[in-house]
C-alpha cells in the first residue's frame, strides 16, 4: 500500500490519544475518530487537531459505516469495553490494533477469542513490550545460551502515581499485571503452571479509585522449574520503573535498572566472574516535551516499532505478532494472581491448550471461572 493508511480511532481517552497522535507523526491519516463520551470525542477533535473527521458515540455504527472505506481501526476504549467495541470492527474484516486485554472479564475473554478464532491476522495487541528495543536485545541474550539455564526471572512495574479518577480497573493485579505477565511469557517461551499472589496497602498512598491495595507480589512456577515472580506498584516516587531480573546457571542479565527517568535503559549481562560481558548495550528513552502519561518516555519506542510492524504486516497479509491467543495467556495468568490474592494467597493451578474449548474447561476446573464462563 504506498498511500497512507486511512484509520479510524475508538476509544480516545488518553492511550488512545497517544495511539493516533503516533500514527499521525507516522504520516498516516485518520478519517474518523469516536468514544461512548462525546466530550472525550470533542477534546480529541481539538487536541490531535481533527476538526472535520467523521465522529460517532457507537462502536458498531462507526464499524458498519466504515466497512471498506478505511484500512486500519485502532480500539482504546476502557478496558471492560474493548472486546465489545473490536468485535464489529473484526466482523467487518477491518485490521484492529486493540489495547489489551481483551477485556476485564476472563470469561467475556474466552466469548470472544471463541467468536473470531484463533486467526492471527485480524488483531494485534497493544503488548509493546513485545517491540522494545531494550527487552528485544534481552530475549535475544536468553537466546544465546550465555547465561546458561534459567532459574530465576523477576519482572518488574512501578508506577509513580495513581491512576486518574476516570480509570477503570477491576484490581491492581488485573490492571498492571497483565503488561508484565506477558513479558515473562515473552522472555521464557513458556507459560506458567501455578501461580500464588498477595496485595497490599503501604502508607501514604491515596488513590481515586481502589484497586485493592497499592503494591502486589506474584509469584509462580513453570514446568521446566523456573521461579519467577512479578513485582507491581503504584508508589516508586522517584519515577516510572520497569526492570527485568533473569537468572541463569551461568550469569544474570538485568535490563532496566533505575537510572532516572526519564534516563539511559541498561541491558547488562553479567558473567560468572563478575565482570560486564561485551554484549551488554545501553537505550535511551524518549525525552518528552508538554504534559504525558508517565509511561510514555520508556516506551515511546516500542508503541512506534508495534504500529510499524501493524501496517507493514497488514501489507503483507502476514500474521501480527501478538494476537487475540498471547494476550488470552496473560489473562489467565493474572486471573489466577487476582484470585489467588483474594483468597488468602491460595495456589491456583494453571493449564494451556490449543483448543479453546479445552482450555476454558481447565479454566473452570482450576477455579478460575464458574461454569457459565464468568469470572467472577
Amino acid at each position: 500500500m504506498s498511500n497512507a493508511f486511512r484509520y479510524g480511532v475508538y476509544g480516545v481517552g488518553r492511550i488512545g490519544k497517544v495511539h493516533a497522535a503516533i500514527v499521525q507523526e507516522q504520516g498516516q491519516q485518520i478519517v474518523a475518530i469516536g468514544d461512548d463520551v462525546q466530550a472525550a470525542v470533542d477534546a480529541a477533535q481539538r487536541e490531535l487537531d481533527l476538526p472535520s473527521v467523521q465522529t460517532f458515540n457507537d462502536a458498531a455504527a462507526m464499524a458498519q459505516a466504515l466497512a471498506g472505506k478505511i484500512d486500519a481501526m485502532i480500539i482504546a476504549s476502557h478496558t471492560k469495553d474493548h472486546a465489545r467495541h473490536a468485535l464489529p470492527f473484526v466482523q467487518a474484516h477491518i485490521p484492529v490494533y486493540l489495547e489489551k486485554p481483551l477485556t476485564d472479564d476472563l470469561g467475556e475473554a474466552f466469548a470472544f477469542v471463541e467468536a473470531i478464532g484463533r486467526n492471527p491476522r485480524q488483531i494485534q495487541i497493544g503488548l509493546q513490550r513485545r517491540y522494545d528495543p531494550a527487552l528485544l536485545h534481552t530475549k535475544q541474550l536468553i537466546q544465546s545460551g550465555l547465561i546458561g539455564d534459567i532459574r530465576e526471572i523477576r519482572c518488574i512495574l512501578r508506577d509513580q502515581y495513581p491512576p486518574p479518577p476516570t480509570y477503570s480497573s477491576r484490581g491492581l493485579i488485573i490492571d498492571m499485571g497483565i503488561h508484565v505477565a506477558d513479558e515473562a511469557i515473552f522472555l521464557l517461551d513458556e507459560f506458567p503452571n501455578e501461580v500464588w499472589a498477595s496485595v497490599h496497602r503501604t502508607r501514604g498512598y491515596d488513590s481515586p479509585i481502589d484497586e485493592g491495595g497499592d503494591t502486589a507480589f506474584v509469584t509462580f512456577t513453570t514446568a521446566s522449574n523456573v521461579l519467577g515472580r512479578l513485582d507491581l506498584s503504584r508508589t516508586h516516587a522517584s519515577g516510572y520503573n520497569n526492570e527485568t531480573y533473569i537468572i541463569g546457571t551461568r550469569g544474570t542479565i538485568h535490563t532496566g535498572r533505575f537510572a532516572g527517568y526519564p534516563g539511559p535503559i541498561h541491558v547488562e549481562l553479567w558473567q560468572s566472574n563478575g565482570k560486564l560481558h561485551p554484549e551488554s548495550k545501553t537505550f535511551e528513552m524518549t525525552y518528552l516535551k508538554g504534559s504525558y502519561p508517565e509511561f510514555l518516555p520508556r516506551f515511546d519506542a516500542a508503541y512506534r516499532r508495534a504500529h510499524q510492524q501493524f501496517r507493514a504486516d497488514i501489507e503483507a497479509g502476514a500474521p501480527f505478532a501478538v494476537t487475540q491467543n498471547e494476550v488470552l495467556d496473560a489473562q489467565v495468568f493474572v486471573e489466577a494472581a487476582h484470585r489467588s490474592a483474594q483468597h488468602g494467597s491460595r495456589r491456583y493451578r494453571m493449564q494451556r491448550f490449543d483448543d479453546l474449548h479445552q482450555y476454558r474447561a481447565a479454566c473452570i476446573a482450576n477455579g478460575l471461572m464458574d461454569n457459565e464462563g464468568g469470572a467472577g
